[in-house]
């Protein structure tokens, strides 16, 4: 699903200095995940183990090349402000880019996972699914609007600390200004996951059809037109509000928070260097994420 290949990509780029164990033993802990949603039989277990098996060897090969590729070009911008908004998006649109190609590339393991499922198990997905929903709302809308805004003011700002370091006062001013205007995006946001959480399950109930790998498709691929219009244009918004956040905050960094960032950068590069991949073609050194 793309929520998957969203979580693991930001994941990985936005690791530690166990990136390298984390990423070799992504290979069950996907499984693991999958079985937080669905109870797998031993056949569908042991298929799905070979065919995550082979996403990451093709991701290891094709996609983690272009990812350090990417790192230094964020890298070079980032140390050479002021930058433009303009400069932001390229690196976002190149970001996207490389989910796109991992949503695509799952897209098949995912087909087939789903049409072998039986009553039971599908039920049981339906049921995690909402348990999931439910404590997202909690954790997320919780509360009174001045604490839903504040929390997600604290994710943001510790997300900023993790690649910047301690953060200036205009800084802090930024994030907060522009917390302030997201409005119901967080709503948005969760109405729409339900929305495609329904709309799997009615693609279930049709798993024998002929169509049911186009519906499929339609869910990974399409997911955001899938979730509604009002999902569409916070997306929109939401990208723009992003890219003018991430000019700002590099545009009033600091030399220190630039070195900061450019060691938290560094060290991640060396953790995809270093994995060692299948033997096979990978990206060219000129090729974008």
């Amino acid at each position: 699903m793309r929520w998957l290949c969203i979580a693991l990509l930001i994941g990985l780029l936005t690791g530690c200095s166990s990136t390298q164990l984390a990423y070799r033993q992504l290979d069950w802990a996907l499984v693991w995940w999958v079985e937080d949603y669905i109870p797998l039989d031993n056949v569908q277990e042991a298929r799905l183990e070979t065919q995550i098996n082979s996403l990451l060897d093709w991701h290891c090969r094709h996609e983690l090349p272009c990812y350090v590729v990417w790192l230094d070009n964020v890298k070079r911008l980032a140390m050479q402000p002021p930058i433009s908004t303009a400069d932001v998006e390229k690196r976002q649109s190149d970001l996207l880019g490389a989910i796109d190609r991992l949503t695509r590339q799952i897209h098949p393991t995912a087909t087939q996972l789903l049409a072998s499922l039986d009553d039971d198990q599908i039920e049981a997905l339906d049921q995690a699914m909402d348990e999931g929903q439910e404590e997202r709302r909690e954790e997320f809308l919780g509360g009174s609007r001045e604490d839903q805004i504040r929390k997600r003011g604290e994710r943001t700002r510790e997300r900023a600390e993790r690649w910047l370091g301690a953060l200036t006062s205009a800084q802090v001013e930024t994030i907060q200004a522009w917390n302030r205007a997201r409005g119901d995006q967080t709503r948005i946001w969760l109405e729409g996951r339900g929305r495609w959480q329904q709309a799997l399950m009615d693609s279930l109930e049709h798993r024998q059809a002929a169509d049911f790998p186009q519906r499929i498709e339609q869910l990974v691929v399409n997911s955001s037109e899938v979730r509604g219009e009002a999902y569409q244009a916070m997306l929109a918004e939401a990208q723009v509000a992003i890219t003018r956040l991430i000019t700002d905050l590099i545009n009033q960094s600091t030399p220190e928070q630039r070195n900061h960032l450019e060691d938290e950068i560094d060290e991640l590069q060396a953790d995809f260097e270093a994995l060692a991949c299948s033997s096979g073609e990978v990206a060219s050194e000129d090729s974008d994420a």
